[in-house]
């Protein structure tokens, strides 16, 4: 599923729906952290998926989770995502950017959630057919001699 992320924007679009994250009607709300489900080693250099648990007010189903301070200063980055909170484990994309393994111990907050307040479906935007724009049309594929 194509997942477009505009966080400037404040927009995120995914299969011809709309889902605005945290509104100002709601910044009040506490936001969610996903916990390391188990205790993880992370290879220098490296990147991996782990698995996180939700620990989330139980208001909202959906949230777009972002890493926390606290993680990316020790030198591990998260891939913001969507996240559906009713599944019993999320998958969750780190990045090691240091020389030596990273250690995420068991309950340790690997990403933060902000709540997504709303969707909104709008498939005239997307259709069945994705086009290139024409600026690459007359493209040629290169093989390894060129």
């Amino acid at each position: 599923m194509l997942v477009d992320t505009d966080l400037e924007k404040n927009e995120i679009r995914t299969g011809g729906e709309e889902i605005p994250p945290f509104s100002a009607s709601v910044q009040h709300l506490k936001l969610c952290s996903v916990l390391a489900k188990k205790r993880t080693i992370i290879p220098a250099r490296s990147e991996c998926l782990i698995q996180g648990v939700p620990e989330v007010p139980e208001q909202f189903r959906y949230t777009l989770m972002d890493f926390p301070s606290q993680v990316s200063q020790k030198g591990v980055l998260v891939a913001a995502a969507l996240i559906d909170l009713e599944r019993e484990a999320i998958p969750v994309r780190v990045l090691n950017l240091n020389n030596k393994p990273k250690i995420l111990d068991e309950g340790a907050i690997i990403a933060t959630c902000e709540p997504v307040v709303d969707i909104v479906v709008r498939p005239q935007e997307f259709s069945g057919e994705q086009h290139l724009p024409s600026s690459l049309d007359n493209l040629e594929i290169l093989d390894e001699g060129q």
